[in-house]
């Protein structure tokens, strides 16, 4: 068995780009040799060549062998931990920056899919090590590992099931559903966007092109409908009501009622809805 090593870079000054490099590198992990619990505060990519090991996040646990990728979403605990038998062989990436979400949406990875089998194969081994070749403290240097990594990220996007509107309407639901679970809470568009692992400027455009309009007024409208129901279905005052659904100023509630639906809260608990004229 082959012994021990690891090869790796860490950027110690980060450049201004959409799409940045943090730390890239190999290794050969010892038994058992594993990193976590624990979060990352960028997106972390691995790629096994050899042996298996197994990862956890999401409250799911995979176990990975030679082909296999994982990723790791900002702010998201993670662990994953080398075999003891035969521990594995990976070649990774860390990155971030502005385009970084915009371009993994075109790629299988998702929340609810952190781990894949890539079609690219080795080619994608030796797309991680060209940008470990890369490396460098300057700005030609990030600027050339970006370059790679964007390449590397294409070599994903092969045979990808989701592509342009499919990956949209996946992150939209993504993020309409954490919306309609959470939404008696005080919650923003930053939360669903970090739940769906997407900008909110992504988040924004999926709620666009999914649902015709903002995350913010998604949450509104849904916050609408079930004051509705517990307005004619409860015994609940106005002022209960609007803190059950997520308004914490029953004033602004009740203004944002009238303004939606054409009558106020009041009238419409007593069965005054505007189309009964």
């Amino acid at each position: 068995m082959p012994q021990d090593f690891k090869y790796s870079f860490k950027v110690s000054q980060r450049a201004e780009l959409s799409l940045l490099v943090y730390n890239t590198g190999f290794q050969k992990c010892p038994p058992d040799y594993g990193w976590g619990p624990g979060v990352r505060d960028h997106y972390l990519l691995h790629y096994v060549v050899s042996g298996t090991g197994c990862y956890e996040t999401g409250g799911r646990t995979f176990v990975l062998q030679a082909g296999d990728a994982f990723l790791a979403l900002p702010d998201t605990p993670v662990y994953y931990r080398a075999d003891h038998v035969q521990p594995w062989e990976y070649y990774w990436v860390g990155f971030s920056g502005s385009s970084a979400p915009l371009l993994l949406a075109q790629t299988p990875f998702s929340r609810r899919m952190p781990v894949i089998r890539p079609a690219a194969g080795d080619r994608l081994r030796q797309a991680l090590l060209e940008i470990y070749k890369a490396r460098g403290t300057d700005y030609p240097s990030a600027v050339r590992m970006a370059g790679y990594l964007q390449a590397m990220l294409g070599l994903l996007m092969e045979n990808s099931p989701k592509r342009g509107g499919e990956a949209l309407a996946d992150y939209a639901r993504q993020g309409a559903a954490f919306l309609q679970q959470n939404y008696s809470r005080s919650i923003s568009v930053e939360d669903a966007a970090h739940q769906a692992g997407v900008s909110r400027s992504y988040l924004y455009r999926a709620f666009q092109a999914e649902f015709g309009c903002s995350p913010s007024a998604y949450l509104t409208r849904y916050r609408l409908q079930r004051a509705c129901q517990l307005l004619r279905y409860s015994p609940l005052i106005v002022s209960a009501v609007a803190a059950s659904v997520g308004f914490e100023d029953p004033f602004y509630f009740s203004r944002t009622f009238r303004k939606e639906l054409g009558v106020s809260p009041t009238e419409y608990k007593a069965g005054k809805e505007q189309s009964d004229g």
